[in-house]
């Protein structure tokens, strides 16, 4: 019995390829991913899966972009309230652990200069806190960018042991934090 391969159309497919490759490198990182790997679970050749992708750099890229993407429509329904906002942040995250998981991975791995997204993750924690700072600043006059580096700090810490230990309630722990911050 032989396998069909479904036909779709060239957005589609990329499409596929980069919600795939989003699992596989949350499940094992992007140093030990590959287009084979990709390939095999999408039931393309090597050279199709590159024929869509361009490659493995492009494709960490359109990951990275995809998962921005979505955070920025989650956050644009997000109350402008600065607490309301990072509350639905976290409630975000908490309920897409394999996004967080491939995030936190990538993270680690672009502290090397030379890893494809280092210079994406560097650019995007600096607009992270400038945006979060603006949204702070009128609850922590003076003080924005500091509360922002700290909530960040936090937050980081926290979904990385949530992830190594799933018991953790980050909910429970990121409104004690929270509250209070916002208590200040």
């Amino acid at each position: 019995m032989t396998t069909r391969r479904v036909r779709l159309t060239a957005d589609a497919r990329r499409g596929q390829l980069v919600t795939e490759a989003t699992a596989l490198i949350a499940r094992i990182g992007y140093h030990r991913f590959s287009i084979k790997a990709l390939a095999e679970a999408t039931g393309l050749t090597r050279a199709g899966v590159l024929h869509h992708v361009g490659s493995k750099e492009q494709l960490l890229l359109d990951v990275l972009t995809l998962r921005d993407t979505r955070d920025s429509a989650a956050l644009a329904a997000a109350p402008p309230d600065a607490r309301a906002a990072l509350d639905a942040i976290v409630r975000r995250n908490i309920g897409q652990p394999e996004i967080v998981r491939l995030y936190t991975v990538l993270a680690a791995e672009a502290l090397d200069p030379a890893h494809p997204a280092h210079q994406y993750f560097a650019a995007r924690l600096r607009d992270s806190i400038t945006a979060m700072a603006t949204l702070l600043e009128t609850r922590f006059p003076g003080s924005g960018e500091e509360a922002a580096i700290e909530i960040y700090a936090y937050m980081d810490g926290l979904q990385l042991n949530w992830l190594r230990n799933p018991a953790i309630d980050m909910w429970h722990h990121w409104t004690r934090f929270a509250d209070a911050l916002f208590a200040r």
